[in-house]
């Protein structure tokens, strides 16, 4: 049975990071499933060590982008599934269980899923379902494969063999994992395995600012040379 390692960057989250590690504590798969947390604060560190659910805490001092960060956490995984989440991200029970299921077919080598705010409010529940979910259903199938950073999962034979994230994009490292990904297998969006996220930087950045930005590196992406992101995030 192939196990699974499940990897959580964590930059000054120790508030956030409990909810998301208690939701692993709370999965219903029956294989065996490694965390690894890596922190890239001291405080955020202490709070991943005294969580039961963490088998390995990774040190990021240098706090070198989200890419950098999966690798490292990736790097320390044993597990022939690599999951990546968040730590502002809430996974349901069944998470693992749902990726894990797609791979059993061979050609598999990447999952994603939807995102869904951890907030009521009806425009952040229409915006994220327009944007995190109808907007990935439209552009899959036409070979945009995008899975969200904080929703995805990959064989680690292939994330070996493409070289992880590139840790020189600053932004959209997850859609470029995707689509490099995308070459060596097939890549499954399943919309019945989303995650709640908190919607912090919508509410600080504005939909119509990060739509923008969005839009701006997909631009920034495809054009050869051009680095997308920037400072932004």
């Amino acid at each position: 049975m192939e196990t699974a390692s499940v990897v959580v960057p964590a930059r000054e989250e120790w508030t956030t990071l409990p909810r998301t590690l208690d939701s692993l504590a709370d999965q219903d798969c029956r294989l065996a499933l490694e965390v690894i947390a890596v922190a890239g604060d001291e405080r955020t560190g202490r709070v991943a060590r005294d969580h039961p659910v963490v088998d390995r805490v990774v040190d990021d001092g240098q706090c070198n982008g989200p890419g950098k960060a999966r690798n490292r956490g990736a790097a320390a995984a044993t597990g022939d599934l690599l999951l990546f989440t968040d730590a502002d991200t809430v996974v349901p029970p069944d998470w693992v269980r749902s990726h894990r299921r797609h791979y059993a077919t061979p050609d598999v080598v990447g999952v994603g899923g939807p995102l869904r705010p951890l907030a009521d409010e009806v425009h952040h529940r229409v915006l994220f379902k327009l944007l995190s979910d109808w907007w990935y259903r439209a552009s899959w199938p036409l070979g945009f494969v995008q899975q969200s950073g904080n929703n995805c999962s990959v064989r680690s034979r292939a994330f070996d063999a493409i070289g992880g994230f590139d840790e020189s994009l600053a932004f959209l490292e997850d859609t470029d994992l995707s689509l490099r990904l995308s070459e060596r297998g097939h890549v499954v969006y399943d919309e019945r395995c989303p995650v709640w996220t908190s919607p912090r930087r919508q509410e600080r950045e504005g939909y119509g600012r990060l739509f923008c930005a969005y839009l701006a590196g997909y631009v920034a992406y495809a054009v050869p040379g051009v680095e997308p992101g920037g400072d932004y995030f």
